[in-house]
């Protein structure tokens, strides 16, 4: 008996040291192995953390790179009392900050700067011939040369032509991410332009089957919030808007343009609430096959027009038929179109295209027109 008590008594410490060890490696396991909570994955957490603090501060477009729990932020503010709220906010971003108490140890501030910001927020990049001209907005420097880089990568044999510039104003701490994809994604195409409009991206080209495919699954997931919409034939054809058929909107003049604005709103109807400037739900799918002719044809001035009816007081429908246009610019330009090509014109009841005389008439006359000028 005691010797049975002797035996347990010794292995009682054993147990205990495999018992720890065990914890040890299971601890070990938890913080290596692929999850949410391991430990090589905290910069990449840290990162949308610090990302969405920024956002929440009103800096959403300073750039963010994350070296192990240290913060290092760069990019364009407008007031120096910014630089200081940037720095709170990336502190903070998992509880009190600081080397003992939350995810964030440091942050580094000495390459953010005061300065000029783009109001909305523009960047693209063309191919044109052997040339690829990249132009627009970067929020730091070293996003530019690391942009030239990318196209560098992507076109092997093109001379790559460097109009952009620094400027505050960007979405998202992830425009390098987007900007980058966005670049190599145009490579897919045989030719083309893409855009990024404050938060949405926009392709304009064409490609082979091959090519669209991959550029589509390239930009399948963008971060958040950037969108992508892709106004992009395959080998000439225009799957997506059958009724542009036979129209090159990529070399047309503006005629040729004039003339797919016409097709597109053959027999259909941009509609608003009576009364009211706000576009009806309705009318969407209408409006994105707008832009995207618009998209394609903004090298040219593109008016567009509101008209009324004449019931009403003259200036009350002046009002509305101008409000009414402004909205359907404003919706263009959301999707990428070039701000400065577009002008928005209300005619109130002064253009009737029919009689007034009748409920027909009336509807008939209460329209949005576009006329694109050289």
């Amino acid at each position: 008996m005691s010797n049975v008590f002797q035996e347990s008594s010794a292995r009682r410490p054993l147990l205990l040291w495999v018992g720890a060890c065990g914890a040890v490696i299971a601890t070990l396991l938890g913080m290596l192995a692929p999850n949410g909570a391991a430990v090589w994955r905290v910069p990449s957490v840290l990162h949308d953390r610090v990302a969405t603090a920024l956002t929440m501060a009103g800096q959403p477009g300073l750039n963010i790179e994350m070296q192990g729990q240290r913060a290092v932020l760069s990019g364009v503010v407008e007031d120096p009392n910014d630089i200081l709220a940037a720095r709170n906010a990336a502190l903070t971003a998992v509880g009190p900050g600081g080397a003992w108490a939350g995810g964030v140890t440091s942050v580094d501030v000495a390459a953010v700067t005061v300065g000029v910001f783009d109001r909305p927020y523009v960047w693209g990049v063309r191919r044109d011939g052997p040339r690829v001209i990249m132009t627009g907005a970067t929020p730091t420097q070293r996003i530019r040369s690391s942009l030239v880089a990318a196209a560098h990568g992507a076109f092997q044999n093109a001379m790559i032509v460097d109009n952009m510039h620094v400027a505050g104003g960007a979405p998202s701490p992830h425009f390098a991410e987007i900007a980058t994809k966005t670049v190599q994604g145009l490579a897919q195409l045989g030719v083309g332009e893409a855009r990024i409009v404050n938060d949405q991206v926009a392709f304009i080209g064409d490609g082979t089957q091959e090519g669209v495919d991959a550029l589509h699954q390239a930009l399948a997931n963008p971060p958040a919030p950037y969108r992508v919409r892709m106004d992009v034939t395959i080998d000439g054809l225009d799957v997506n808007h059958p009724e542009l058929q036979g129209l090159n909107l990529a070399n047309g003049n503006a005629e040729t343009c004039t003339h797919a604005f016409q097709r597109v709103m053959e027999r259909n109807v941009i509609n608003f609430p009576s009364g009211s400037s706000t576009i009806d739900p309705s009318s969407r799918r209408l409006l994105d096959a707008l832009a995207s002719v618009a998209l394609r044809c903004d090298r040219f001035v593109i008016e567009v027009a509101g008209h009324t009816d004449n019931n009403g007081a003259p200036d009350m429908n002046m009002q509305l038929s101008q409000a009414r246009a402004d909205a359907v610019a404003a919706y263009l330009a959301e999707q990428g179109v070039a701000r400065g090509r577009l002008t928005a014109h209300g005619y109130g009841s002064a253009r009737p295209r029919a009689d007034n005389a009748t409920e027909a008439g009336q509807a008939a006359n209460r329209r949005i027109e576009f006329n694109v000028s050289g």
